[in-house]
Formats: C-alpha cells, sequence, structure tokens
C-alpha cells in the first residue's frame, strides 16, 4: 500500500508544481513582484501538500484494500483452499473492482471443480482399473496352476478382461483427447441425418444379437457444423448405453426432428429408467444406475462432444417406463436430401 501511496502523491505533487509554475509565469508577465509570488507559492504549495497528503491516502487506501483482498484469496487458492472466495463487499461495489472480484469468483470455482473432478477422475480410474485387473491376475494363476481342464474357460476370462481394460482405455482416451482438443481437425458440416441413420443402423445389428433391436420413428433433413466422428461417437455411446439397458425383445427408439433452427435427437429405451436423483449424475465419469458390463464412461464421452457442438444433453425417465436421452444442436439451413442416407440400409420405420 505505501508503493502504492507514494505513486500517487508523487504524480499529484509533480502535477502540483506544474501548476504552480504555470501560474507563476502568468502572475509574473501580469507585473507582480517575484517576493509576493513567491510568498503566495510557497503559502498555497504547503496548503494544497497537506491537502494531497490527506486525499492521497484515502484514495490510496480506497483502491489498495480491495486488491490486497484479491490477493490474498489468490495467494489462498495457490495454497490449496480451493474453496476460498473474495470478501462479498467487493462484489457489492459499484466499479470495476466489483467486476474483478465476480470474474475471480468466477475462475475460483473453475478451477476448483476442474481440479476437484480431476481428482475424482484419478480416484476412479485407479479402483476401475483394480478390478480387471485382480480378476486377470486369478485367472492367469489358475491357468498355471489349476487342472488343465480348466485351462480354456480361464483363458477365456483373461481375454474377456483384458477386452475391458481396452474398452475402458479407449474410452478413457477419448475423454482425454475431446478435452484436450486435439485431433478434430477443422470443423466441416456434416449430413447429421445419415450420421443418425448409419449409427441406428450398426446399432440394430449389434442389437439383435441380444434379442433386442432399433427402430428410427423419424429422420428430418438435418445439416450441421461441427466435427463428424466426433458426433459419431456421442450418437454411437447414447445408442449403446440404450440397447444395453433396454428390456429383452423391445426395441430402442430414435427420432430426429429438425425444428427452428435446431436438431433434436431423441434415443428411448424401455429399461427399468433411472432414479431421479441421478439422472444429472449419470453423465459423470464412472457413474453406473447398476452393475453392467458397461466401463460406466459411454455418456460422459457423449456429453462433451455434445457440449464441443456447443449442443446441450439431457435424460428423463420416459412414462412407462424407460429412458430418454435428447441431444439438442444447432443445424444449418443447408437444404439436403435424404437420398444419399437412405442408401444405407437403415432399421425399420415405424
Amino acid at each position: 500500500m505505501r508503493r502504492l501511496f507514494t505513486t500517487i502523491f508523487l504524480w499529484f505533487w509533480l502535477t502540483l508544481i506544474g501548476v504552480a509554475v504555470s501560474l507563476l509565469a502568468v502572475f509574473a508577465h501580469a507585473g507582480f513582484s517575484s517576493r509576493a509570488l513567491i510568498r503566495l507559492t510557497v503559502h498555497d504549495l504547503l496548503v494544497f501538500m497537506l491537502a494531497g497528503g490527506i486525499f492521497c491516502y484515502f484514495i490510496s487506501r480506497y483502491l489498495t484494500k480491495p486488491l490486497f483482498m484479491l490477493g490474498e484469496a489468490a495467494a489462498n487458492i495457490a495454497d490449496g483452499k480451493l474453496d476460498t472466495r473474495v470478501d462479498p463487499s467487493l462484489r457489492r461495489r459499484h466499479d470495476e473492482i466489483a467486476e474483478l472480484a465476480i470474474n475471480f469468483d468466477r475462475m475460483a470455482e473453475k478451477i476448483e471443480a476442474l481440479i476437484t473432478g480431476q481428482r475424482r477422475l484419478l480416484g476412479d480410474v485407479s479402483h476401475e482399473l483394480r478390478s480387471p485387473l485382480s480378476r486377470l491376475m486369478v485367472a492367469l494363476s489358475l491357468v498355471k496352476q489349476g487342472p488343465a481342464g480348466e485351462a480354456a474357460e480361464n483363458l477365456e476370462r483373461i481375454g474377456l478382461e483384458a477386452q475391458r481394460l481396452d474398452t475402458l482405455i479407449g474410452q478413457l482416451l477419448t475423454l482425454t483427447r475431446i478435452d484436450s482438443g486435439v485431433d478434430r481437425g477443422a470443423a466441416t458440416a456434416f449430413d447429421l441425418t445419415n450420421l443418425v441413420l448409419e449409427v441406428a443402423s450398426d446399432g440394430d445389428f449389434e442389437a439383435r444379437a441380444r434379442g433386442r433391436s432399433v427402430v428410427v420413428k423419424r429422420a428430418d433433413a438435418c445439416v450441421t457444423s461441427g466435427f463428424e466422428e466426433l458426433m459419431r461417437s456421442a450418437v454411437e455411446n447414447v445408442v449403446r448405453n440404450a440397447v444395453r439397458h433396454t428390456a429383452e425383445g423391445t426395441a430402442v427408439e430414435i427420432s430426429l426432428e429438425h425444428c427452428d433452427g435446431n436438431a433434436l435427437l431423441r434415443v428411448r429405451d424401455y429399461g427399468s429408467g433411472v432414479p431421479e436423483s441421478m439422472l444429472a449424475e449419470i453423465f459423470l465419469p464412472f457413474r453406473r444406475v447398476s452393475n453392467g458390463d458397461g466401463a460406466g464412461l459411454g455418456l460422459a464421452v457423449a456429453e462433451r462432444a455434445v457440449q464441443v457442438h456447443r449442443g446441450r444433453i439431457r435424460a428423463m425417465n420416459a412414462g412407462g417406463g424407460g429412458l430418454v436421452v435428447e441431444i439438442a444442436l444447432t443445424v444449418g439451413n443447408v437444404e439436403t436430401s435424404l437420398d444419399a442416407a437412405r442408401k444405407v440400409r437403415a432399421p425399420q420405420f415405424n
């Protein structure tokens, strides 16, 4: 605070001297005596210096106190106290410092969320890797020491756990690439309808092996701009999640609607749904409603991919059972035809 006070005081004093010299020149030109001018100038300078010192003290205190509080908050964050926020009195000011305080709190909240999420993700990854690795080591030990007749079964278990690890690591890499923005390339316009139909066709092929199916109820012509493979990953993960949880003998229903410059993609399954308290949490990494064969990363990948495209994704329980996942994206006004998309063998339309 002393340095800022000195700076303000010096600028005030130098300005005062400049004004005094200018006045001396004007009065001397007007014919005033030199002694009277010097006596008047010294007297006025002393008065102004005293008043200026008091003024500079209060103005420097007014400026440095909030800066000191901001600096103290920044130091606390640097020391690991991520829940630190600036004093509420700073936010109630009506100047630029209040805006700085508000932006500082927004930055602190973002840093806290990112670091807390990173720590939680690291713990979840450690836990998720430990389980298949432990089962893999047990199966490997049984292959070495167990009966020869059980070797084939244990080798199959090793292959299954290795596949789970590969899936888990692959989805973790996808999350990392989405967050870092690498390997995206340049955003381009692509046919969203064609993409959805292709994913639905692939999903239907996989679902039939489980006694389920995927049907497209509606597919409006939609063209959007972004990263096609990234959006394909998002839609695939949502559809596969629906196929995994829909009841046997039922169909996952997909609809793509173009309305008011937006594309609304709905994917509905006929499973047991999700508890209301967990509807927002299912988009977090490793959040599962029940123990299943998934890694718990598919919907997290979908959410990050949709956010990259400045869209939104949400989940809600459907009337009559099941879960509906909605993806809303901004689409262009480009006139396109579905002829090319319909060349891809699509699931049954109802």
